[in-house]
């Protein structure tokens, strides 16, 4: 079975919630769901878990035993089962994964765009130095004149990728590969890479903002479910895709645990490693403030909900900015390299003109 995406995973949740809601069982949900879902990833989910329930396995065992279901999703689902709000919890988790997706969109949008120009420039260029400035060499070369440095510096810049180009490129696909490899398998290298990722100038800050955003959604919608604090802050470290924040958030359970507020535990600075530390604490002074107004008037759920709908608006803002931005800078970038490679190969062309 192919594992569900995260488009699938939203619907089935919103489907299974809309007919828990109606009132219907959940074994008569799941198989209205198996014969009567639009994709066929939807169609197999529901089959294997109507199985499982119908053999007296609780709704999260068959979970857990399914593709595609993360402990998130699970721990949420074991919460409504014993409250027994099943149906309302789902409504949450429906929510959650449409902010998630979201989320995950506008940050695509912003990492999309400056990559596409990015890799049509190099194609453009790479397609001028292979196949068009040879075809101007020949021409520089039967005139036998003095060619301007700019020329030079095209001609032979078209040489040196025709030459030595394919095997500099597949020296980079193997560095590629075996960094991917390094990474996988160290978690010192992961943890390293987060933090640095996170110090990007402009991508930085996104990234960060977009990561509050998922860890205060997720937060938010684990305790309005009940679910233990603790266990929350566990939890969520789980869907912490920046390993920063996922260790981050396993010294605040730590520091919970010892008996300090969750805000006093977010306030601190955690080291990292022994060479790897953010010098200021993940979360903002804001978001810290609203917890511990949350934890003293007993509205966390409420303060952490409306803190993630904050974030996301202010993910999308600054998303708007940085696109309005990039592409005036782009198209100036890329125009000036395609130009400057354009007037390198006719300067000899305009003094040929005017000598003549």
């Amino acid at each position: 079975m192919a594992e569900l995406s995260l488009p699938h995973l939203s619907a089935f949740t919103k489907q299974l919630a809309t007919l828990l809601g109606a009132g219907i069982p959940l074994l008569q949900a799941l198989d209205t769901l198996a014969s009567g879902a639009a994709s066929q990833p939807l169609q197999s989910v529901a089959t294997m878990l109507k199985r499982s329930v119908s053999q007296g396995k609780s709704f999260q065992q068959a979970l857990m035993q399914t593709q595609g279901f993360d402990v998130f999703y699970c721990q949420l689902v074991a919460a409504g089962e014993l409250s027994g709000t099943l149906d309302q919890v789902l409504v949450r988790l429906s929510a959650h994964l449409d902010h998630k997706r979201a989320i995950q969109q506008q940050v695509s949008t912003a990492l999309v765009y400056p990559a596409a120009v990015f890799t049509i420039a190099l194609l453009v260029i790479t397609v001028m130095l292979v196949w068009v400035v040879p075809v101007f060499q020949g021409i520089f070369e039967a005139f036998d004149a003095e060619l301007p440095a700019a020329t030079v510096w095209v001609l032979q810049a078209s040489q040196w990728v025709v030459v030595q180009g394919p095997s500099w490129v597949g020296l980079l696909a193997c560095s590629v590969y075996l960094a991917r490899v390094v990474y996988q398998r160290h978690d010192a290298v992961q943890l390293q890479v987060a933090v640095w990722v996170l110090r990007v100038p402009f991508l930085g800050n996104l990234i960060r903002t977009a990561s509050l955003g998922v860890w205060t959604r997720c937060m938010a919608t684990l305790v309005q479910a009940s679910v233990p604090l603790l266990d929350a802050l566990e939890v969520t470290a789980g869907t912490c895709q920046n390993r920063a924040f996922a260790i981050t958030t396993l010294a605040v359970r730590h520091s919970v645990s010892q008996g300090r507020g969750l805000a006093q535990a977010m306030q601190a600075v955690y080291p990292l490693g022994s060479t790897t530390a953010i010098s200021t604490p993940l979360f903002p002074a804001m978001l810290v403030q609203m917890v511990m107004i949350g934890e003293e008037s007993g509205a966390l759920a409420h303060l952490l909900s409306q803190a993630a709908t904050d974030l996301e608006q202010h993910i999308e803002q600054h998303i708007q900015r940085m696109v309005q931005l990039l592409e005036p800078l782009m198209l100036v970038v890329l125009g000036g390299v395609v130009g400057g490679l354009v007037m390198a190969l006719y300067l000899p062309v305009f003094q040929m003109g005017q000598m003549m």
